[in-house]
Formats: structure tokens, sequence, C-alpha cells
């Protein structure tokens, strides 16, 4: 009997310094938010006896109204419409979407969210690879259901349980090493599967610029393009 083909699965939280603190307060969904800073104490006060999803959105600090040297950790998907991404300068972010509401991080929460997604992945598959608070890598290779469809139909169960535990979606991609799935879990975001498969190189990967490979930042990608790689 021939070894079954291998099926890595790299899965990658949507936003999910965002995610959760919209589960805590469900009234900026749709909003532009940026996550950045520390908790403060005024963050604290405005929830002033009420329940969190109770607090009204004039309560809520505005980023055009941020003065500091802060960076956004992440951001909603209705603020990166607007070029906020993580690891901008907060003032840079204000001028892009100065309405966006400003959260500070509360690591806490998220290293509590993060143990509760991935406890749902163990129950599920148990070769998994802890790859930061937000993602993880998982070996689909010999787990019931990881050959189905390359592995799309083992991700959907995933995708469908970590969102039924904890209302948070993911995106997957499943290919033969983790470089590739890795690559393939940015195709299709939000909450999103993408299979790669060999025949699927040439015309997915191939094409692609040098920075999309991980480890690659823009300071190697410079110097690749010196070399005419791109």
């Amino acid at each position: 009997m021939s070894e079954p083909l291998r099926r890595i699965a790299h899965l990658d939280m949507d936003a999910f310094y965002a995610s959760v603190e919209l589960l805590r307060y469900p009234q900026l969904k749709g909003l532009p938010v940026v996550i950045g800073g520390a908790r403060r104490r005024v963050d604290d006060a405005m929830q002033d006896g009420r329940a969190l999803a109770e607090i009204p959105l004039a309560a809520f600090p505005l980023l055009r109204d941020y003065k500091g040297r802060g960076v956004a950790t992440t951001a909603t998907y209705a603020a990166r419409a607007f070029g906020v991404g993580s690891a901008q300068g907060l003032m840079k972010a204000a001028r892009l979407c100065p309405q966006a509401i400003l959260l500070p991080a509360d690591f806490d929460e998220y290293r509590r969210w993060s143990r509760r997604f991935k406890e749902t992945i163990l129950e599920i598959a148990p070769r998994m690879e802890d790859r930061g608070i937000d993602e993880v890598y998982i070996d689909f290779t010999e787990v019931p259901g990881g050959q189905r469809e390359g592995g799309r139909v083992l991700a959907r169960l995933i995708q469908k349980s970590i969102f039924e535990r904890t209302g948070l979606t993911c995106s997957i991609g499943v290919a033969p090493n983790k470089l590739l799935a890795k690559m393939a879990s940015e195709f299709d975001k939000p909450n999103g599967i993408t299979v790669l498969r060999e025949q699927d190189l040439p015309t997915r990967i191939w094409p692609l610029p040098c920075r999309k490979i991980n480890g690659i930042g823009p300071k190697a990608d410079e110097k690749l393009a010196q070399l005419n790689i791109r």
C-alpha cells in the first residue's frame, strides 16, 4: 500500500485581535476599528457599570484624537479598506481613517481565546504545531478525512467547529508542505479555504512576487530585485 500524500494545513485566524474585540463589543461590528496601545484606566472607565455590549458608540475613543508614537497591532477589515495595517504608526493610521474607533490591546483576553480555538483543533486533528497566538500548522496526512478533496473536507470541519465554539473565523491553506500551506492561507481571506496540489504551482505560486514567501521582508525583497529575482 502506498504512503498517503502529505497534507499540511496552515490555519490563520482572521484579524484575530480585532475579531475578539468585536465579540466583546458587538455594537462595533462593521465599523472601522483599530487595535493598538496598552490598556489604560480611562478605557475601563467608559464601561461605567454597564455591560460591554451596552456601551454607546459615542463613548469609544476615535483614532483621530490619538497623539503619540504607538503602532497599530491590527485592524478590522473595515479599517483595512482605508489602508490601515498591522505595525503601522497610529498617527499615520489616523490620517488614513480618522473616523476609526481605537481600542487598546488586551493580550490576556486574546490568549484566552487562542487557547479555546487551539483546543478545538486538537479535538479533531492531534498533530498541531503552535506558531503564535493566532496561527498553527496542522498535519492532515493521517487524520480521518484529511485526504478527502485534498484536505478541504477536514479544513471545512475545523472552520465550522472553531466558529461554533468561539464565533471566530479563520482561513486555511492546505498544501504538501508548510511553506506552501502558509502562502495558500492568504489566498482566500477571510474565512476561506485554499487547497494547493503540485499541479497548481505553475499557475498559483510561480507568478507571485518573492515577497509573498514567508521570511522575505522588504530588505531581502529589495536585494533580490537588484539581482532581477522577483
